[in-house]
C-alpha cells in the first residue's frame, strides 16, 4: 500500500469518526432538548396542580402503585456480617387485581385462614 493510500484510507476514517461523533453530538442535543421540554411541561402542571389534597395524593399513589427497594449491609473492618434486602410492593388491592393479576378478595385462597 502506497504512502497516498495509506492517506486516503486515513482520510477516509477521519471523516466517518467526524460523522460519527456529529451524529452523536445531535443525538445527545435532541435529548437534552426533550428533557427540558419534559421538565417545563413536569414544572408547569405542578405549578397548576400545587394545592394537592392528601388524599388525592395517596389515592394517586395506590392506583399506580409503588416499589420500595432498599438493602442494608453491616459490616465490621470491610467484613460483611449482615444484610438485609427490602422489597415492598405498596397498592390498592383493586390495582393488584387489575394489573397483575393477583386475586386478593375476601374469598381469596391467599386470605384463607388456614392458609395463614
Amino acid at each position: 500500500m502506497s504512502a497516498s493510500d495509506r492517506r486516503a484510507a486515513v482520510e477516509r476514517r477521519r471523516k466517518v469518526a467526524e460523522a460519527r461523533r456529529e451524529q452523536s453530538l445531535a443525538a445527545s442535543r435532541a435529548r437534552r432538548e426533550a428533557n427540558r421540554a419534559r421538565q417545563a411541561v413536569n414544572l408547569a402542571r405542578v405549578r397548576e396542580s400545587r394545592e394537592v389534597a392528601l388524599v388525592d395524593m395517596i389515592d394517586r399513589l395506590l392506583d399506580g402503585g409503588v416499589v420500595i427497594h432498599g438493602d442494608i449491609t453491616l459490616a465490621v473492618a470491610d467484613v460483611d456480617l449482615l444484610y438485609v434486602g427490602l422489597r415492598a410492593l405498596v397498592a390498592s388491592v383493586e390495582t393488584l387485581e387489575r394489573d397483575l393479576g393477583v386475586k386478593v378478595g375476601a374469598h381469596s385462597p391467599a386470605l384463607d385462614s388456614g392458609a395463614l
